[in-house]
């Protein structure tokens, strides 16, 4: 499953057919790189799979003042198809993603307290500041947020919020994890 592939596919039958220009100018209107997996230089790669693929297709080519010229695409009726089962997928899917960290956390025993009481304090100061980044992202587009993506940015700070809690209990359990390794 692509995020990629469903924004671009959800993208033209939403909004009728664009170039990958317009569709960056969605992604960052969007702020879809703050809470999916859309990246706008990928959208261009996208847009050729896409097309490659029969779910896409080229409309016409426009040049406007002296901005080069970009190709503007259309879904497809295979496209809509495709889009209903991707949208359908991802939907269902529950994906926990794993972090490395938790696997070099188990095998840490021989790292010392002063090390591994860095790192996390390293890491819970990084979440801290994306959660506060959410937060305010949040605040300054909640006027203008759709009941879905009203959910969607509290599920991100959610997931946020869940990640400074786990690591505030982590340094209180730093003590007996290093004392493991004795």
């Amino acid at each position: 499953m692509s995020a990629i592939r469903l924004f671009v596919l959800s993208t033209l039958a939403e909004r009728g057919p664009m170039h990958g220009h317009q569709m960056r100018l969605q992604v960052a209107e969007d702020r879809a790189e703050h809470w999916a997996d859309v990246k706008p230089g990928a959208l261009y790669g996208a847009l050729a799979r896409l097309s490659r693929e029969g779910l896409v297709a080229e409309v016409r080519t426009e040049r406007e003042g002296n901005y080069p010229e970009r190709t503007v695409y259309e879904i497809t009726a295979d496209g809509r198809r495709a889009l209903s089962t991707l949208h359908d997928q991802m939907l269902r899917a529950v994906v926990v993603p794993t972090d490395p960290f938790d696997l070099a956390l188990a095998h840490a025993q021989t790292v010392a307290e002063e090390t591994l009481q860095e790192i996390v304090d390293a890491r819970l100061l990084e979440f801290r500041a994306r959660l506060t980044s959410a937060e305010s992202r949040l605040a300054a587009a909640r006027p203008w947020l759709s009941a879905a993506e009203l959910v969607v940015s509290e599920h991100q700070i959610a997931r946020l919020r869940a990640e400074v809690d786990w690591h505030e209990h982590l340094l209180q359990a730093l003590p007996k994890i290093t004392r493991e390794g004795d």
